[in-house]
């Protein structure tokens, strides 16, 4: 059997700024110059105008202004390898650049940066920029930063910014900033914040704040801060402020606070309060604050180590002082009990209920209305 072969060396592509020196059948083989069409092995000074190579892209310098076509394969550069479209593995003594899509394994020595969808394994000296989404693993030495929806294990050694939801796990050795929301695990050195809702497990070293709501297990150093509802487990070093409502088991070091209802298992060595709201803040559960609790109704078993103040009681009160304005049902326990209207006993070494008659309302010890 005769096999032949035809190898062509030739110019290709003899069309201004595509002068190149190919070695191969066609449009495939080696390739020195800036061949806008190629597949196989293809060297180049600075990558312009290309269309579409398949293999292996070496370019020395940095690209045109303009990132035309697209690399399938490996795209290698001492500068910068670029393309409208870059799939493969990408590496960059500087950085890696793509103007639509960069798919698969691309590392830059400073950063990586991309107009569009960034998807795979991406790993910038310094930093990663995608104005577009951000899927898969990306790890960044400094911070890692996209305007669309940032998803899977993103690492930025001072910060990660999302413009878009950012899901999966989520580490900033200082911040993580999210204003479309984040979900899973997030952990900034000293802050996570969003301006959407948090869920997950999310920790900051000294806040964790989500404008639209926390859910989850949440702590936070200092606090934790919301305009939304907190549920689950959170704990705030100082305080937990979830303004729409506060559920779950929440440990406030000084301060719990909410201008709606306070639900579940409540500790703070501080002050457990509603905020003044149109509605009214109601605390609920099991509730215990070494200085006060204050709220328009709080129920269940309560403890405010100085003072409880509320307009409606229900349960169990025990502290200093029980102060309730409107009606108590229950039992109050301190050293000084009021009540408007009780339904109940108080037990103290002075107790007053207004709705006794005259020498019965103001008793030591024990007082009582049923």
């Amino acid at each position: 059997m005769l096999v032949t072969a035809s190898l062509v060396i030739a110019q290709n592509d003899p069309t201004e700024g595509h002068g190149s020196f190919n070695v191969g059948v066609g449009s495939v083989g080696l390739s020195f110059g800036n061949s806008a069409r190629h597949t196989g092995l293809r060297f180049n000074w600075r990558d312009r105008d290309i269309e579409m190579i398949n293999g292996v892209n070496f370019t020395l310098w940095r690209p045109a202004d303009e990132l035309t076509g697209t690399i399938n394969g490996m795209a290698l550069g001492i500068v910068s390898p670029a393309a409208e479209n870059i799939h493969g593995l990408s590496i960059g003594g500087l950085a890696v650049l793509a103007k639509n899509e960069m798919i698969g394994v691309s590392f830059g020595g400073l950063a990586v940066v991309n107009q569009g969808m960034t998807a795979g394994v991406t790993m910038g000296g310094l930093a990663i920029v995608g104005k577009g989404p951000i899927q898969g693993v990306n790890l960044s030495g400094l911070a890692c930063v996209a305007e669309g929806d940032m998803t899977g294990i993103s690492v930025g050694g001072l910060a990660l910014v999302g413009q878009g939801l950012m899901s999966g796990v989520n580490l900033g050795g200082l911040a993580i900033v999210g204003n479309g929301g984040m979900a899973g695990l997030s952990i900034g050195g000293l802050a996570t914040v969003s301006n959407g809702a948090i869920t997950g497990l999310n920790i900051g070293g000294l806040a964790v704040v989500g404008k639209e709501g926390l859910r989850g297990l949440n702590l936070g150093g200092l606090a934790l801060v919301s305009e939304g509802a907190v549920g689950g487990i959170n704990i705030g070093g100082l305080a937990v402020v979830g303004l729409d409502g506060i559920r779950g088991l929440t440990i406030g070091g000084v301060g719990i606070v909410s201008k709606k209802e306070i639900t579940g298992i409540n500790l703070t060595a501080g002050d457990l309060r509603g905020e003044e709201s149109d509605e009214g803040c109601t605390v609920k559960g099991i509730n215990i604050a070494g200085y006060r609790i204050k709220a328009n109704e709080v129920s269940g078993f309560s403890v405010g180590g100085i003072m409880t103040r509320s307009d409606q009681a229900k349960g169990v009160l025990i502290g200093a002082y029980n102060r309730v304005t409107g009606t108590q049902r229950g039992i109050a326990i301190g050293f000084y009990n009021y009540a408007t209207e009780l339904f109940g006993i108080q037990i103290g070494l002075l107790n007053r209920a207004e709705n006794n008659p005259t020498f019965f309302r103001i008793l030591p010890f024990l007082n009582a209305h049923f």
